[in-house]
């Protein structure tokens, strides 16, 4: 049988053969992995890649499979969803239970409302109040540090609302964002004008030597949508973050105002913004309010309603395609190159995805 040599060195409990990753992305989109495999150490992780890396099979990091779109053929060799997460706070360590996406990301919607006393801002009109959330901004840099350290596959709604809590902040500009911490660094998430970069201290790496690597912040090389890993391809098993002792109950209202705003603007059956938003220098240039690709798709290009099979744009947010039923990958994807062509022919913008394409298409 093909895989087996690695198969037979993988914990038999987590192993799934020819799973179908619809049921494990946020898009419910995707053909079968060879083999979906789900560790929950930090040892366990670095056993499977070792061990694949000597048997030459490809190797696929998943996370919580928000922010990519899967082939309808799936994808080839080991596809991990890497389920370590401890944290770390001081000397003491927590695991996360295993609980279920939609609850964790829900979570904010249900929590601590009788502690809610701030006021809040979201009278702002037109686009501005649908795609930016600048008025949630503010500054804790004078606040004290303190270290935290998160395995990559700690959920990030669950380290947002675990944390939050405890009064240590930095992570609640990212409320409602779908991932894991691996795949939070991976990508550098952005929440309004933060990104998560700019509250980490280290990370943590097996590379491709199958050595332990540790990189400062400052060699990250981070950016909009992008950090070294993007190039290095190496694993990420754990990040130090510098988060501060701050204001609690400001901190808990701005996570769960980012929550309430996204889940009235962003739908939940699809996988994030699709384009990377414009320059401000391209919006100022144009005039637009704002920098949101969304806004450049409802209302200069005009394609409110349009689909292809069940692959719809979101009239909640025209920077989302959702899935309305049985989209295939295919019809997704015909989606994104008819916006590509409308604002190349029509506007001359090159838009750039902000997802990622994974495994095989027809």
């Amino acid at each position: 049988m093909k895989y087996q040599k690695l198969i037979s060195k993988l914990n038999p409990k987590f192993i799934k053969l020819n799973e179908p990753l619809s049921k494990h992305t946020t898009l419910r989109i995707g053909g079968p992995a060879d083999i979906f495999y789900e560790p929950r150490t930090n040892e366990e992780l670095i056993d499977a890649i070792i061990h694949a890396r000597k048997e030459n099979v490809p190797i696929t990091m998943l996370g919580w499979g928000s922010n990519v779109l899967v082939g309808d053929l799936g994808i080839r060799g080991l596809v991990i969803r890497n389920q370590a997460k401890k944290i770390t706070i001081g000397q003491k360590e927590i695991v996360e239970k295993s609980e279920n996406n939609e609850n964790l990301i829900n979570q904010w919607e249900k929590s601590y409302k009788s502690e809610i006393r701030w006021n809040s801002a979201t009278e702002k009109e037109g686009a501005r109040k649908m795609y930016e959330f600048q008025d949630l901004d503010y500054d804790e840099n004078d606040r004290p540090i303190v270290k935290v350290v998160m395995e990559s596959g700690v959920d990030l709604p669950f380290a947002i609302n675990h944390l939050v809590y405890q009064g240590l902040t930095g992570l609640q500009w990212y409320g409602r964002i779908p991932g894991t911490i691996g795949g939070a660094i991976f990508n550098n998430i952005h929440g309004g004008t933060h990104f998560i970069h700019e509250i980490i201290d280290e990370v943590k790496v097996l590379d491709s030597k199958n050595q332990i690597k540790i990189y400062k912040q400052n060699e990250l090389k981070a950016k909009y949508d992008y950090s070294i890993f993007h190039d290095t391809k190496e694993i990420i098993l754990d990040a130090t973050f510098n988060l501060r002792k701050g204001d609690k109950k400001r901190a808990i209202y701005v996570a769960q105002e980012w929550t309430k705003r996204k889940a009235l603007h962003q739908p939940s059956n699809s996988i994030g913004c699709v384009f990377q938003n414009i320059s401000v220098k391209e919006k100022e240039k144009r005039g637009w309010p704002t920098v949101s690709v969304g806004y450049v798709v409802e209302h200069v290009l005009n394609m409110k309603g349009f689909h292809i099979g069940d692959a719809w744009i979101s009239e909640k947010h025209h920077n989302f395609i959702e899935n309305k039923g049985k989209a295939t990958a295919q019809e997704y994807l015909a989606v994104i190159e008819e916006i590509k062509k409308r604002a190349l022919e029509k506007l001359g913008l090159n838009l750039k995805l902000e997802i990622f394409l994974l495994g095989e298409f027809k």
